[in-house]
């Protein structure tokens, strides 16, 4: 074996103990985001929990009754705010999923071995995320819309109809817009940093 073969045989090497480094690193990373998330959800679900029966249920009835529009407008907020938290915490598992899928990918495994790690984590992926949803996101819910319309309702039409209701679906698409806005103002920064860039290496 020639000296050229032999350093042509330690560099591939060496690229793809990166690689596999990179794997962990980025395996590490979902993982721990998986089990944080995990936490998160629990803790949120039972603070809700006893903030909806201990502080909201018996008071419901009077509050609907003083201010029933108030009381629609705080509750849809309420939902809005867990739809939001719903969308943050699944781009928390999915993004560090898909930096783990393209590295897996672009590895010297085999075929075979690159697909049934994708499909694994990505299945186990959806475990976590839907086992979140059903628990938390899907329950609260639930729970604060049968709190506003137990009491008696006016003319049969329930309280989670209210046009004022809605604002629920208002408030994730607000925050998407906003979201939306910051990464285009970051991309005009970054553009706007490549052409002074520009401007200066050819005036040099």
């Amino acid at each position: 074996m020639g000296k050229e073969e032999n350093q042509q045989i330690k560099e591939e090497l060496r690229k793809k103990r990166n690689i596999f480094r990179d794997i962990k690193i980025k395996f590490n990373k979902w993982r721990f985001n998986m089990y944080l998330c995990a936490g998160l959800y629990i803790l949120f679900f039972f603070i809700a929990n006893w903030i909806i029966k201990e502080l909201v249920k018996p008071r419901a009835a009077g509050w609907l009754v003083n201010n029933e529009n108030l009381v629609i407008s705080l509750t849809a907020i309420v939902l809005g705010i867990c739809f939001i938290a719903d969308s943050i915490v699944t781009s928390y598992l999915k993004t560090p999923l898909q930096r783990l899928a393209l590295n897996i990918d672009i590895s010297p495994m085999e075929e075979k071995k690159k697909n049934n790690l994708m499909r694994v984590t990505q299945e186990t992926n959806e475990l976590f995320k839907e086992t979140f949803k059903k628990f938390g996101i899907l329950v609260i819910p639930v729970i604060l819309t049968n709190i506003i319309d137990k009491p008696q309702e006016t003319n049969g039409d329930k309280r989670s109809e209210h046009p004022l209701f809605y604002i629920c679906y208002l408030i994730p698409i607000l925050f998407a817009t906003w979201r939306i806005w910051q990464v285009n103002r970051e991309l005009n920064k970054i553009e706007q940093k490549i052409l002074n860039e520009q401007k200066k290496h050819y005036s040099n």
